[in-house]
């Protein structure tokens, strides 16, 4: 039983974690027919690393990723201030600018420009309810790979803006600095998501 499932492959001596999914509850197996409520954009995958050798969704060991747990806390927050219920099965779907794992970002950045055409995640293509961008700041690497997120197919766009202090309704362009979860004050995205949820 897992939160926290994703697909690892190897490409070029190298792990890339793809269709990162964060469960509301914990599930033994995932299915492609779980409901999807959302998703998360962030920089890369961290420390977290595959519970098992398999090319199908294989659980998380989180390593000391505190990414997947918060994202998860969030959004169970968030539905509790509503005191509706999830559809049973769903899941957080994670997606980044690049999908090369590394804990060290400035490592992982060095490395991604040795691989020629870095994988996509086919999860990009899906239709999401809502898209939390969590991306950070300006970066000269990152930002040539943000552009491709403005055909993400979302309903409700966000971030919180660390310049503004608060939740922007809307999906910031490659300058906004879209707060990280880490330092990044909660309670704001927790009473966004909610009116989400809500409506």
């Amino acid at each position: 039983m897992s939160h926290y499932w994703a697909r690892f492959k190897t490409v070029g001596g190298k792990r890339f974690r793809f269709d990162t999914r964060i469960y509301l509850e914990p599930k033994d197996a995932p299915d492609s027919q779980d409901p999807v409520l959302g998703c998360i954009i962030g920089k890369n995958p961290g420390s977290a690393m595959p519970g098992k050798r398999s090319s199908a969704l294989t659980p998380i060991i989180l390593s000391g990723d505190k990414f997947l747990p918060t994202v998860l806390s969030i959004v169970r927050q968030s539905y509790a201030l509503t005191a509706i219920a999830p559809p049973r099965n769903s899941y957080v779907q994670v997606l980044n600018l690049f999908y090369l794992c590394d804990r060290d970002l400035a490592q992982a950045k060095r490395s991604l420009s040795s691989v020629k055409r870095p994988p996509i995640c086919p999860s990009e293509q899906q239709q999401f309810p809502w898209a939390w961008f969590a991306w950070g700041g300006a970066d000269p690497v990152l930002d040539p790979l943000k552009p491709r997120f403005e055909q993400l197919q979302s309903n409700r766009d966000f971030y919180y803006s660390r310049d503004l202090k608060r939740v922007i309704a809307e999906r910031p362009d490659s300058q906004e600095l879209a707060k990280h979860t880490q330092g990044m004050p909660q309670s704001q995205v927790v009473d966004h998501l909610a009116k989400l949820i809500a409506r």
